[in-house]
């Protein structure tokens, strides 16, 4: 058999983005909700994405240094060093903690001029500047997007300040917002994205969504922050050439119905409409608290989705960027990601709670502010992936052990870069790193159909239960990892029905040739120890999964109820990596799903119920991270779990555009609903900054739980038929209180 290829499906009718099975019609645009601004790309710089041979591959090569010499703002981030290298396998853009934008002084103090100082130079001195030691960066090109950029409102407002007397006694105003009129497709201009005033001491202070720069003779910058308009065009020049702004507060949705709409910015306030400057930012301030209130807003992760789209007969130089696009996509997600902390950080008084007896206790001290019980900053557990989603995530796969018995079958799948259907999606000079998003929608579209091959076509037979957690390697690769648990008259609890459903043997090249070729190109471990003692897997110099493995006639199971997999000494051999290995070398796998999907997919069977707490825990073990710990002796430790979570986690392009479109990254049939367990009189309770804690106390209706409530139905069943009695005998004569809770 053949591998099997996803079948086409049309076309979003209302925004034209390529779609992949399984996706909703609603995936791109919130079925036509949301429609974007297209970006102008001017036809220079179009060219330079299209050009052939030499020049293209070198300017794709070298995106991403291209970017920086024009870009107007600094980036501040931390990458993995190691995966940063093509000299070490793939480029992969993998960012830990957060990322920030800064904007520069006006001038230069000491160092050599940057970013948006660069601006200020004549052209020829302009372009020697911008290759500094970038010795591989050709002039050629330097020149031609100078030219290119001349026509960006940024450009032109920077280059403008060159000829401007006293600039001392002025102030720079950048709009946080730059809006595009809603009767045109044109992009800003320079009135729309800056402004000049002399400063007045007597203005009123400035809104801090308002960017000012000054001439500072400490060199200083200032912070871009990420719900800043022009948090993109500043950083990515090369992507929104003529200054299109990225996602704000305040993009207002269209009806569906309506396509000739785009959504709108902050309505048809523009700076040149407006006498002062303090008229335009009160103006703007009452505009986007009158949408805020209004609700229906893009939000930012609609706002990138629709963005990272593919659609034909497009100019869009965004998916073509190659390295660019992977430093975009991180950032942009952790924009949506830091806006989601944010409101965690800015709730903390509406999500924070504590033991009601805990409560109860503060009142007898005298302690009545709700605001001093406590020094921890708590991520909740409804933001997904953090450590309290995933512990919960892990009690309730334990919960389903405890209710349909062990796993029988760890099954792990890893996307596979070479898939036709990627290869169909990419231009001649592409490399599939350099395209997250289609790594990303294709094995989504894969691992659906995966779920289809064993839940609803019972492949190992019917499913009892069943749980999967996607997550992404070092160089962010897409894997996922199921576990499986089979009705009772379907366990594999002999050598036959293993040996049906797993092989670890190279197959026979002539009977079945597919199979052959799949096994040699995804199932082949190492060749590692003796062979090559540099393989990641070694430790201690030993094979970590146990590699080579034993020869054994036949499938047998150990004492500790651990299958031995057959793997026959029949001589044959075969050439991976430069190494002649044979069955001691096969991963196990399931035939027809290997055959299928084209890919690395290990199955294994859980024989043995020790396994499933370690398996349980590694599939939920959370994403890629490191760990530390910072305390003084000074003062006493304030614990914050949002900065633990930020600064700790490590982000890779096809998992920020995973995030991004918004696709499932765990799941679990049938679903488990948690029953919070506590003692008497020690229930969670929200609190609220400004409550009073006696009248938090003394108020019934918020001490119930779901627990208090399951006692009192079961309680209230018994009085209920005892009603019954009685007023069979006395009618008339007793009444159940239901607000009350009492007999009258």
């Amino acid at each position: 058999m053949e591998s099997c290829k996803l079948s086409s499906v049309q076309d979003c009718i209302h925004c034209g983005a390529k779609r992949f099975p399984y996706e909703t019609p609603k995936f791109c645009c919130s079925g036509g909700e949301v429609r974007l601004y297209p970006i102008t790309i001017p036809a220079e710089l179009q060219q330079l994405y299209s050009s052939l041979g030499a020049d293209l591959a070198h300017f794709l090569h070298y995106v991403k240094p291209y970017n920086e010499i024009f870009a107007f703002t600094s980036m501040g981030v931390h990458l993995d060093p190691m995966y940063a290298k093509r000299t070490n396998g793939i480029y992969t853009f993998r960012a830990q903690g957060q990322i920030y934008h800064f904007i520069d002084s006006l001038y230069p103090s000491k160092e050599m001029p940057s970013c948006l100082q660069l601006y200020f130079y004549d052209t020829q001195k302009e372009i020697e500047l911008r290759k500094g030691d970038k010795d591989k960066l050709q002039p050629r090109i330097i020149s031609s997007l100078i030219d290119t950029l001349r026509a960006n409102p940024y450009s032109q407002f920077f280059r403008s300040l060159s000829d401007l007397p006293n600039i001392d006694e002025c102030q720079i105003m950048l709009r946080a917002n730059p809006t595009i009129e809603d009767s045109t497709v044109l992009p800003p201009t320079v009135s729309q994205v800056a402004a000049i005033w002399i400063e007045d001491e007597d203005a009123t202070e400035l809104q801090e969504r308002d960017i000012i720069v000054r001439k500072q003779e400490d060199g200083q910058s200032q912070k871009i922050n990420y719900y800043y308009g022009c948090y993109d065009p500043l950083q990515y020049p090369l992507l929104f050439p003529s200054g299109e702004p990225g996602w704000h507060q305040g993009i207002k949705k269209v009806k569906a119905s309506n396509r000739m709409e785009f959504c709108s910015g902050q309505g048809k306030v523009l700076p040149h409409q407006s006498a002062t400057a303090d008229e335009l930012i009160t103006t703007e301030t009452a505009v986007r608290q009158e949408n805020a209130r209004k609700g229906n807003m893009v939000s930012a992760r609609e706002f990138y989705a629709y963005r990272l789209q593919i659609r034909r007969n497009t100019n869009s130089v965004l998916l073509e960027s190659a390295r660019l696009l992977q430093q975009f996509t991180v950032d942009m997600y952790v924009k949506i990601e830091t806006s989601r902390l944010d409101y965690f950080r800015n709730k903390q008084e509406e999500i924070r709670a504590d033991l009601y007896q805990g409560i109860v206790d503060s009142i007898g001290q005298g302690e009545s502010d709700p605001s001093k019980i406590g020094k921890r900053i708590v991520l909740p557990g409804s933001f997904i992936g953090g450590p309290r989603d995933m512990r919960k995530r892990y009690l309730d796969a334990m919960a389903l052990v405890e209710r349909c018995g062990k796993p029988d079958l760890f099954l792990t799948m890893t996307c596979n870069p070479n898939w036709q259907e990627i290869k169909n999606e990419m231009k001649p000079h592409e490399e599939a790193q350099n395209r997250p998003d289609l790594l990303s929608k294709v094995f989504r579209s894969k691992l659906e159909h995966l779920q289809k091959e064993i839940v609803r076509n019972q492949l190992f037979g019917p499913i009892a239960a069943y749980t999967f957690v996607v997550e992404f390697q070092k160089r962010g690769l897409p894997h996922v990892h199921m576990l499986l648990i089979l009705k009772k008259p379907f366990k594999l609890n002999t050598v036959a029905k293993i040996d049906a459903f797993i092989s670890a043997e190279i197959p026979d090249k002539k009977k079945y040739p597919h199979l052959y070729a799949m096994v040699l190109k995804h199932m082949m471990h190492g060749p590692c120890g003796e062979l090559d003692i540099t393989r990641v897997c070694m430790q201690k110099g030993k094979c970590k999964n146990n590699y080579p493995r034993s020869f054994c006639a036949e499938t047998t199971i150990d004492a500790d109820g651990y299958p031995i997999y057959k793997r026959q000494a029949t001589g044959e051999q075969v050439q991976i990596r430069g190494h002649m290995l044979d069955n001691r070398w096969v991963v196990p796998y399931n035939p027809y799903l290997l055959a299928t999907f084209d890919c690395h997919i290990n199955v294994e069977v859980c024989s043995t119920v020790k396994a499933v707490k370690y398996l349980y825990k590694y599939i939920y073990k959370g994403h890629d991270k490191i760990i530390y710990r910072l305390a003084t002796s000074k003062f006493p430790e304030n614990i914050d779990e949002i900065q633990q979570f930020q600064t700790a986690r490590w982000i890779s392009p096809p998992e920020a555009i995973w995030r991004i479109f918004r696709f499932s990254l765990h799941e679990m049939r049938p679903a488990v609903i948690s029953l919070q367990l506590h003692l008497e009189g020690c229930q969670l309770i929200p609190l609220k900054k400004d409550s009073n804690l006696q009248n938090i106390v003394d108020n019934e209706f918020l001490s119930r739980t779901m627990l208090t409530q399951f006692f009192w139905m079961n309680a209230h069943n018994e009085r209920a038929k005892a009603l019954k009695l009685i007023n069979r005998d006395f009618p008339q004569h007793f009444v159940w209180n239901s607000p009350s809770r009492s007999w009258t």
